[in-house]
């Protein structure tokens, strides 16, 4: 059976074009990391040929699987940035001397070796994002100031108003507590 199409020359494919200059790389990374989530609940033949996925219904699967853990508004938003993928990815494979990712303004679209010289380690930099997720999804950052940033982890979608409140004071008390050493 081909590999042409499957879900591992998909995410080759997003590294590579990024590594090259033909994509963004914050656009092959959220494409990639919407991705990974939603491809844990492919089929074998789904996996193994990404011409016969059904994004509407591997959406649905996800949902019904997923219950609460993901809000319906980011699973509409992951679906959206693998169907970019897929189109992409498969006007790559038809025609890889051609390509330039839909997601860059065709009129400025030129290999990154024709717009600036990069170093090696520029290079590997860029590799080692491309490899590793930055962010999880489950986490939210918090940008402070002077490049502190604070992380939330594990807040349920269905947070309410009185449970917010509630870490907010647990939040505040902290900072009371830190002023009141020293």
């Amino acid at each position: 059976m081909s590999t042409e199409y499957s879900s591992d020359r998909l995410f080759s494919f997003l590294r590579e074009t990024a590594l090259a200059g033909r994509m963004p790389p914050a656009a092959a990374r959220s494409r990639r990391a919407a991705a990974e989530i939603l491809f844990e609940k492919l089929s074998e033949q789904e996996s193994q040929d990404l011409r016969v996925l059904d994004i509407d219904a591997l959406k649905a699967r996800f949902l019904d699987i997923q219950g609460s853990g993901l809000r319906a508004e980011v699973v509409d938003l992951y679906a959206e940035r693998l169907r970019g993928a897929l189109v992409d990815f498969f006007r790559f494979v038809d025609s890889p001397s051609d390509f330039v990712s839909s997601s860059i303004r065709q009129d400025t679209a030129r290999p990154r070796s024709e717009t600036s010289p990069r170093t090696s380690e520029e290079r590997a930099l860029e590799a080692v994002r491309m490899t590793t997720p930055t962010q999880r999804p489950d986490v939210i950052p918090i940008p402070l100031d002077m490049g502190r940033v604070v992380y939330l982890h594990g807040i349920p979608s269905d947070l309410t108003q009185q449970e917010a409140a509630k870490v907010s004071r647990v939040v505040k008390a902290l900072v009371e507590d830190s002023e009141d050493e020293q």
